[in-house]
């Protein structure tokens, strides 16, 4: 009984050598293959510019239907760096942008009618295809006629979407909010 014991110990220790033991095979990190071989620091200021595709305004006066011709708006939100592995940084809060289209100067990038808003400069790196920036708005205008309305806004800026301002040192980000859930408050 002795020998068939050794021969079954042994044969057991030859299988569990040859498979590897009770470890699991290594994942492979879906993040590598779009990693960059060098990170990229962007220092980028937000702007926000009211698509001119939005739908009639519910309930507008006449001039006053189209929310590209508001006359004020107050933008707030949150923005936060999203990692191609899911790890964040943030949310940032961004305060309360106050703007008037008839006092306040547009941004001096590509895109007429761009307001600044959050006011500062963001400084943010991005070392994979899959990094993104998520900015969640709240936007609310107010019209000529004096009505005001809101929409919520979110949107994911991959690296592509970040632009460098034209004789400038830092980029800037442009969200074009577009809302068909403007709510007249």
């Amino acid at each position: 009984m002795r020998i068939t014991n050794v021969l079954e110990k042994t044969l057991f220790l030859a299988i569990f050598v040859t498979l590897g033991g009770c470890e699991p095979e290594p994942e492979l990190d879906p993040c590598l293959a779009t990693k960059w071989e060098q990170a990229k620091e962007y220092e980028i200021k937000l702007a926000v510019h009211i698509s001119a595709t939005n739908p009639n305004l519910p309930g507008g006066s006449a001039g006053s239907l189209k929310p590209e011709d508001f006359q004020s708006m107050v933008v707030s939100g949150t923005i936060e760096k999203v990692e191609c592995s899911d790890s964040t940084s943030g949310p940032f809060n961004l305060g309360n942008s106050y703007i008037d289209r008839y006092v306040d100067y547009p941004a001096p990038i590509d895109i007429s009618g761009s307001y600044w808003i959050g006011h500062v400069v963001y400084v943010v790196d991005f070392d994979n295809d899959k990094d993104y920036l998520d900015l969640n708005l709240a936007v609310k205008i107010t019209m000529a006629d004096g009505q005001s309305y809101i929409c919520n806004y979110s949107h994911k800026v991959y690296s592509e979407e970040i632009v460098l301002v034209s004789g400038e040192m830092y980029f800037y980000v442009l969200p074009d909010v577009y809302s068909d859930l403007w709510i007249k408050v």
